[in-house]
């Protein structure tokens, strides 16, 4: 981009003259922001940013809004300094320093926070001086220039250190202000002060002065600032003397003062600022204005307010001047801010202007015609014609205005300029056609005449209304009118009149003519108004303007005029621009071949007023708003509606041209807009995009710690690489900020949320909102284009939103526990309930087996005791009877195993019993009578009470029962033991029973198929537990039950 527009400037400031005198400027003052227009600094930070220092806050411009830093209005807040600024730097580290009337101010632009230092005296960590004007870096310092001395800060600790002149002071001078500083090669400072140059040291911290005495011209006036160009060489712009070259070394100065007059030197004997363009070309802003001075040819060039130009500097009076990083030119003053910018100023407006030497007597252009001698003939609704001229290398401009006299029009309202074969110009004007003869153009000998009016029959024309006049080959003039249709005259006076004739459907469509064209053919093509186009071989004599034979959209649209270029045609109205590429398809096919030129395919605006062919390829158009580069093998158009002085240009219909040394020219309501296609370059400056205004809820987010559930950001959004956004921050928005000054208004911007959408959004509007994401991660893509659609890189933002608290991974374990512990619970529930509904069926059975065994006791015991007696009483009476005394002795047996056996029943229907204590208990009884009966001994340890703990339920009681009373029985009847012994092991959840008899023992593997053994091992494993036995002949029987106690009960 900066070569691009160095060979504009080239072009503009060591060009022709008519580049000199046309320097366009764009102007910036409150109406747009701005804090107030009196401005004393200009500076460009490494972001792109536009510092301006005004006498009321700093601004921070980005070419679309001025952001304004002023003081705080309460104690608690730092804020800036002082609301005067004089100067703005920016460190290596980022941070912005102003230069105040109160000190130094030190901005943060991560943090948004301000740093002042105001402290000042002769003392130590004070500022010398409290008006503080110029800052320069050496880092790790910041030095400060003020109005009674030189300071230094330490741009990371904020040490301050300052030289404060008082009488008597060791080896500081007398050095009242310090207006501007410059880093010598040597490391030295050279100072512009109010009495001349001073010079620091600051290894030594030694000063020394060189004033008028040492030959600087008037040094007691003061310096204003010091500049060092491209080649090394040192300038002075002076309070009172213009501006004065050092020459030899800095150090040892001589001096040369430039000429102090006009048009060789410096017509102001204040000069305020310095600056170089990359052409080498020093530019002076001085108190009347600007002067280009050319170093190397001695040349100056003047650039000033013109009175009544917008366009032109806004002052003279220059305080101020800056080169950006793209080779703009900003200038200030107590006027606001002026900018020049190359890439806008390619487009030229050449308008009104008081002095008629210099430009035009109004801005309404209509008509515009280049002569045979390339004068430019420029007509407007005001008061007539101008006809520009180059003379000796500059323009001059003769004025023809309408009134009574012989060189007067006879009316200031002119529709159009043309000439015909012998040179002379005829001015159509609202009142009727003025024929100017003007064979030498070099002087101002011509004449002036009217077409006469009257009727065709008398060889004149029947209306003073004439739109448009061509002439052929044949010399035959014709006239499109308003009202009469078309009338021909012939070379030899004899006039003649088409007309619309309703009967015949191929005639003109109607008598209002806006527009006629010739092509080389010989046909004439003409644009009626409101009715569409037609044609008329003049070659052939055709007698009638006839329609097209090709079928055409336009008929009953509003036609302008017609551009042709060869074989190609484009219709110009106000539904847009048809272009046909063969023409000739129009008169002899059914269907021709059309493109449509529009807003759709990139037409500033439908309404096309005029199109000039610039190549077979590229035409520039004027439109209804703006102009547009039409590329007719693209099938694209370019817009262009803000261009010279980056204003938006009304063009007037018709009016156009393209000069033979390839100038376009088109007329407008601000003046005549001139540019060179040929040498017009894109622009390639992409704009720099940052993100900021970070908003949620519409509220701006603070920058700071987050605290109190407010979501907070640690730095400017734009020095984040990721934000966070909480649950509840459903909707946010951030601004694109795009640094653009040339032609702001035209940029664009494009932005995707990876994550959320997949097609970039093309808008007008830099604000980003989106609300209700979804949590997860997004990345926040986003750029900018300029005016001519060059796209700048994506930046990027991650942008992490947080889950509700019931979407974390937490909660979801959380809610996994809650779900598993309901359902336990549930579970559990729904067990104890079984488990009290088993209980009570229970306790029924239980009731129910108590009330069983009471009453089976009562009745069997009330049986059994009777037959007992009855066999008592028998056996008593028969006594002498032994054989039945034999049967009774064997009822009375049966009656008594029937006593032992209702007993045990009765026992197991007592639930009191239900537990291994009484069960085994209940085994040691009767093992003891058993083994007593049979003369056999029975040894036993105590049931631990702990076991009564352990219930069992009817059926594992008698199982168990079963299971030791059958090995006891199997003990005494097959092993004849003499001792048997019956031992007991608790442990936490197991049981262990151990039978153990020292008898015959015999042999396990011949007694498995034992009834009684499978019934023992049957019940044990209705138990759930595993019996054992291990026997040896003439070695005893050993048996082990194992049973886990957790798997016995109810």
């Amino acid at each position: 981009m900066k070569t691009f527009l160095t060979l504009i400037l080239v072009a503009l400031f060591c060009g022709s003259a008519y580049a000199q005198e046309n320097y366009q400027f764009q102007h910036y003052g409150v109406e747009h922001g701005l804090s107030q227009s009196s401005i004393s600094a200009i500076y460009q930070d490494s972001r792109g940013f536009l510092w301006v220092g005004t006498n009321k806050g700093l601004n921070k411009f980005n070419g679309h809004s001025f952001e304004v830093f002023m003081p705080a209005l309460d104690t608690n807040t730092v804020a800036l300094a002082h609301q005067s600024v004089y100067d703005v730097i920016e460190d290596q580290n980022g941070m912005i320093w102003a230069a105040t009337r109160n000190g130094v101010s030190k901005y943060n632009p991560m943090l948004g926070t301000f740093t002042n230092f105001k402290k000042t005296g002769n003392c130590e960590g004070c500022l010398a001086g409290q008006l503080t004007k110029k800052l320069i870096e050496v880092p790790p310092y910041i030095y400060v220039g003020s109005s009674a001395g030189l300071s230094r800060i330490h741009s990371q600790t904020g040490e301050v250190k300052g030289w404060w002149y008082t009488d008597g002071s060791d080896g500081i001078p007398s050095i009242y202000s310090i207006r501007d500083f410059e880093l010598l090669d040597t490391g030295e400072f050279m100072m512009a002060t109010d009495d001349g140059l001073a010079y620091f040291n600051p290894e030594k911290e030694t000063f020394r002065t060189i004033s008028a005495k040492d030959g600087l011209p008037d040094a007691g006036n003061g310096i204003e600032s010091i500049f060092r160009d491209s080649s090394g060489t040192y300038w002075l712009a002076m309070s009172s003397s213009g501006v004065v070259q050092l020459l030899g070394d800095p150090l040892q100065p001589t001096f040369r003062q430039l000429p102090q007059q006009e048009p060789d030197g410096i017509p102001s004997q204040t000069v305020y600022e310095i600056v170089e363009y990359p052409t080498g070309t020093l530019l002076f802003g001085s108190h009347e204005g600007i002067v280009a001075y050319q170093p190397k040819t001695d040349t100056y060039r003047y650039i000033r307010s013109i009175t009544g130009n917008n366009l032109s500097l806004s002052n003279n009076e220059i305080h101020n001047l800056y080169i950006d990083n793209e080779n703009r030119l900003w200038v200030a003053g107590n006027f606001g801010l002026d900018v020049y910018d190359p890439y806008v100023n390619q487009f030229q407006i050449l308008g009104y202007s008081a002095d008629p030497t210099k430009g035009l007597p109004s801005n309404t252009i209509t008509a515009l015609h280049e002569d045979n001698t390339g004068a430019i003939w420029i007509g407007n609704t005001e008061t007539g014609v101008t006809v520009v001229q180059q003379k000796n290398g500059k323009e001059t401009f003769h004025h023809i205005n309408a009134g009574d006299g012989p060189k007067n029009l006879v009316n200031p309202v002119v529709f159009e300029i043309s000439e015909d074969n012998d040179g002379a110009i005829y001015i159509v004007t609202g009142n009727g056609i003025n024929k100017i003869v003007w064979p030498d153009r070099t002087n101002f000998n011509y004449t002036i005449s009217s077409i006469p009016i009257g009727s065709v029959e008398e060889n004149k024309l029947p209306t003073p209304y004439v739109n448009s006049i061509h002439e052929d080959a044949q010399h035959n003039k014709w006239f499109a009118t308003h009202g009469k249709g078309i009338i021909k005259q012939e070379s030899n006076g004899k006039m003649s009149q088409f007309r619309y004739e309703l009967r015949d459907p191929q005639y003109i469509s109607g008598d209002y003519v806006n527009h006629i064209a010739m092509d080389a053919s010989g046909n004439l093509w003409v644009s009626n108004a409101g009715s569409g186009f037609s044609h008329l071989n003049v070659v052939k004599n055709d007698t009638a303007f006839r329609k097209f034979k090709a079928k055409t959209p336009f008929n009953r649209v509003r036609s302008y005029n017609i551009t042709l270029n060869g074989d190609r045609l484009f219709a110009n109205t106000a539904s847009g621009s048809y272009y046909f590429p063969k023409k000739e398809q129009l008169l002899t096919q059914n269907e021709a071949e059309v493109i449509l030129f529009n807003e759709k395919n990139g037409l500033s605006d439908n309404s096309v007023l005029q199109v000039i062919p610039v190549s077979d390829s590229t035409y520039w158009a004027s439109t209804g708003n703006g102009l547009s580069l039409i590329n007719v093998n693209t099938k694209k158009a370019t817009s262009y509606k803000y261009i010279a002085g980056a204003k938006n240009v009304e063009f007037s219909r018709g009016s156009g041209l393209i000069t033979k040394d390839g100038m376009v020219y088109f007329g407008s309501l601000q003046g005549v807009l001139r540019f060179k296609p040929q040498e017009f370059k894109k622009n390639t400056a992409v704009p720099k995009v940052h993100f900021s205004n970070f908003k949620i809820w519409n509220e701006p987010v603070p920058i700071g710690v987050t605290n109190n559930g407010e979501t907070k950001i640690k730095n400017h959004i734009d020095f984040l690489k990721e934000i966070t956004l909480r649950p509840s921050d459903k909707v946010f928005s951030i601004t694109l900020n795009a640094i653009n000054f040339t032609l702001p208004m035209e940029t664009r911007y494009a932005y995707r949320l990876d994550g959320f959408e997949e097609q970039w959004t093309y808008t007008k509007d830099p604000v980003i909102t989106r609300s209700n994401l979804d949590p997860g991660s997004y990345q926040l893509l986003a750029k900018a284009a300029n005016n001519d659609g060059v796209w700048s890189d994506p930046i990027s933002l991650t942008i992490e939103v947080l889950p509700p608290w019931y979407r974390t991974w937490w909660a979801h374990v959380l809610f996994a526990l809650l779900i598993a512990g309901s359902i336990y619970l549930l579970l559990k529930l729904r067990l104890q309930q079984e488990r009290k509904v088993e209980l009570a069926r229970a306790q029924e059975r239980d009731i129910f087996r108590k009330r069983s065994s009471r009453d089976f006791h009562d009745e069997a015991g009330t049986k059994i005791t009777r037959i007992a007696l009855i066999t008592e009483l028998a056996r008593i009476e028969n006594s002498e009877n032994k054989e039945l005394q034999e049967h009774l002795n064997q009822i009375d047996e049966n009656v008594q195993d029937l006593n032992s056996g209702m007993r045990d029943f009765i026992w197991t229907l007592d639930p009191t019993k239900d537990n291994a204590y009484d069960t085994l208990n209940r085994y040691i009884e009767f093992a003891g009578k058993f083994c007593e009966y049979a003369n056999i001994q029975f040894k036993s340890e105590p049931i631990s009470e702990e076991l009564k703990t352990k219930e069992l339920n009817m059926a594992e009681r008698r199982h168990l029962l079963m299971i030791l009373k059958e090995a006891t029985n199997n003990c005494v009847k097959h092993g004849h033991p003499t001792l048997i012994d019956f031992n007991v092991t608790h442990k936490p959840g197991k049981l262990t029973l151990k039978l153990k008899d020292n008898g015959t023992g015999f042999k396990t593997e011949a007694a498995k198929s034992g009834n009684g053994l499978r019934n023992m091992r049957e019940r044990a494993e209705a138990l759930g537990g595993a019996l054992k036995i291990d026997s040896k002949t003439n070695g005893g029987t050993t048996l082990v039950l194992t049973l886990e106690t957790t798997r016995l009960g109810n």
